[in-house]
């Protein structure tokens, strides 16, 4: 399913990232990933879910989180302790609901804020919405997430 796909790529991107709110890794930059912050739709690379998670081709689930920007500031802290609590359970990618709004309607994430979706083998299993305590966020997420 292409939608499946356009998650797999952001999100590896995203998951080797050392910042849930920054795409690419610690050694390159984010623009080597074809992937870069931005300020607006127009400049979206990834038009469907199964791009994006092409991105993350190990054995690990995905949580996929959408955000608004405008809450950023108020998650980020609780986004990467969860990121990394659970980093060897599940790959988590964090993405502005701005940036890819027809993706984050497609997956009822457009709305709350933030809207996780997990994905296992490139299918939803779970999703959770307004969520943003870590402790509730790995606990709810862990249960589906195999121990590596």
């Amino acid at each position: 399913m292409k939608v499946t796909s356009l998650l797999s790529i952001t999100l590896a991107a995203l998951a080797t990232s050392a910042d849930a709110f920054v795409v690419g890794t610690g050694a390159k930059p984010a623009a080597a990933f074809g992937v870069a912050q931005r300020n607006s739709a127009l400049h979206a690379k990834y038009n469907s879910m199964d791009e994006i998670l092409a991105l993350f081709p190990e054995d690990k689930p995905v949580l996929i989180n959408f955000y608004d920007a405008d809450k950023e500031a108020d998650i980020k802290g609780d986004i990467l302790t969860c990121k990394d609590k659970l980093k060897d359970r599940c790959t988590m990618v964090s993405i502005k609901q701005q940036d890819y709004p027809e993706l984050a309607k497609l997956w009822d994430a457009h709305e709350r804020s933030p809207s996780m979706i997990l994905f296992k083998d490139g299918n939803p299993v779970t999703r959770l919405y307004e969520t943003t305590f870590y402790l509730d966020v790995a606990t709810k997420i862990g249960k589906y997430c195999d121990d590596v």
